[in-house]
């Protein structure tokens, strides 16, 4: 900036600034030159004003962690400040479409045992649902008819089924024996490998609802964990050298009741027994499938398999 010293009043006059009427007092004036010209500045005793563009050269400093104060332009133009932790901007109220609910500043989805309900039988084909759409990222409608052509093909209901093959192949003795069974897929107490091809194998729910126990040979009874209506199938195929009629049995254990009995007369060759029943078990039960030859020299082979499905719950009304 050039110095005045040694200018001439009638030289530089035009380079001091002034106020433009008077003195300094409460009431703004223009800040202008001395040749009149008006800058974007007023003052007052206790007010600074600018009518153009407030500029900061440089970059303040960034706020601290604990800053909570900002200044904010009223509605007169004054500058002001504000604590945003005190008084955060948007804190007017929102008026919220149901579902939708706004407290103050807080808005979510409301409580849905609050709206109105729809029931099945009163549910449209174009009624919709409101889902997200992971490929596109972002909220989407489906209808109830779309929605359940893509649960019918896409989505396949699975019931709880325990699939047991048996171990190895066994002899059918000329007493009753109850049928040993392989270890279970993907059970991580079992001793040996599994396999999807080998072994046992649970489906759904299946594998806390029943369980293989050891009677006297491993893994010979199903133990039942959960009440329920279970099907029962039962198909053996047997490698038969000698005439004789075998007797297939599923046994509960407490009596010991049959459940199902089975007979089939076998000649020399490979032949299926399979016949299934609805039996209502209940927890704490054990049941075994048990074989017996009128002759020795058969075998069931390890093709065989016993299965149980939970049927489910059961219609209480209609």
């Amino acid at each position: 900036m050039a110095s005045l010293s040694g200018s001439k009043i009638k030289d530089t006059y035009s380079l001091l600034l002034k106020l433009a009427s008077s003195s300094a007092s409460a009431t703004e004036q223009i800040v202008e030159d001395g040749a009149g010209t008006s800058t974007a500045l007023k003052l007052s005793t206790d007010t600074v004003e600018t009518t153009g563009d407030l500029k900061i050269s440089g970059t303040p400093a960034a706020a601290a962690s604990g800053d909570v104060t900002a200044l904010m332009l009223s509605s007169t133009g004054v500058v002001v400040t504000r604590n945003l932790s005190t008084s955060p901007i948007g804190t007017a109220s929102i008026t919220a479409n149901s579902p939708i609910v706004a407290t103050g500043s807080t808005v979510g989805l409301a409580d849905p045992g609050t709206l109105n309900t729809l029931t099945g039988s009163g549910t449209a084909n174009n009624d919709k649902f409101l889902i997200w759409d992971e490929g596109a990222s972002e909220y989407k409608s489906i209808t109830a008819a779309e929605l359940t052509d893509y649960m019918g093909t896409n989505v396949a209901a699975q019931q709880n089924a325990f699939v047991a093959r048996i171990q190895a192949v066994t002899n059918i003795p000329t007493t009753a024996l109850k049928l040993p069974f392989a270890e279970v897929y993907g059970d991580g107490a079992a001793t040996g490998s599994t396999t999807l091809a080998t072994s046992c194998v649970t489906f759904g729910a299946a594998s806390s609802e029943i369980q293989l126990v050891s009677f006297v040979n491993p893994r010979d009874a199903f133990q039942i964990n959960s009440e329920a209506l279970y099907n029962v199938d039962i198909n053996l195929e047997m490698a038969c050298t000698v005439n004789a009629d075998v007797t297939i049995a599923l046994v509960k254990d407490s009596g010991p009741t049959n459940e199902i009995i089975s007979y089939r007369t076998v000649k020399t060759g490979t032949y299926a027994a399979s016949f299934s029943k609805a039996v209502y078990m209940q927890a704490g039960e054990t049941y075994y499938v048990t074989v017996v030859s009128t002759a020795a020299g058969n075998t069931v082979t390890t093709n065989s398999t016993v299965t149980l499905t939970n049927l489910g719950t059961a219609n209480s009304s209609f």
